[in-house]
């Protein structure tokens, strides 16, 4: 699915999979309030719309909208690990799926049904996105490091994982 590309191909390529996109200001991780008002709520599958907001802001970084496009997004932050996180954090690192290498470290993708009771985090420095949205390949972080995607695609979140994550 993924290839390397500008920001406008791999939003399309996020739409072929379906997903909900999200307009981000340039090198951060804060929504286009121009064209996203309500935050993540105002995320679109609209490839009109979406090629809109390219058209009007071509270096604009990608938001994904996780739970309307059925992702969970497991954020291991590396700064805020201790070193049993870190351990655990290297076990999910194994998994074969969509990962993307962010500014200061990783975001592993699952494909899910519908979830509840989902924790916010998993560990110390590992966060569960769900609710909310992530910011994706090849958004380029505040830091200026650009998100990078393994170009595997997401799996289904494992049953061992989904106990973890919900409550």
């Amino acid at each position: 699915m993924l290839k390397t590309a500008v920001g406008k191909e791999y939003a399309l390529d996020y739409l072929n999979a379906g997903w909900f996109i999200l307009p981000i200001q340039q090198e951060s991780k804060e929504p286009l309030f121009e064209f996203a008002p309500r935050g993540f709520y105002s995320a679109s599958n609209n490839p009109v719309e979406i090629m809109d907001w390219f058209n009007k802001f071509p270096d604009m970084n990608i938001g994904i909208a996780c739970e309307k496009s059925d992702l969970i997004v497991l954020d291991l932050d590396y700064r805020n690990m201790n070193h049993d996180s870190w351990e655990f954090g290297k076990e999910l690192s194994c998994i074969e799926t969509m990962q993307v290498e962010t500014g200061d470290g990783l975001h592993l993708y699952f494909t899910t049904d519908a979830l509840s009771g989902v924790r916010g985090k998993l560990d110390v420095g590992i966060d569960i996105k769900y609710k909310g949205y992530v910011v994706a390949a090849p958004s380029v972080h505040p830091n200026g490091k650009r998100y990078e995607a393994n170009g595997l695609e997401p799996v289904a979140l494992p049953n061992w994982l989904k106990e973890r994550v919900c409550k």
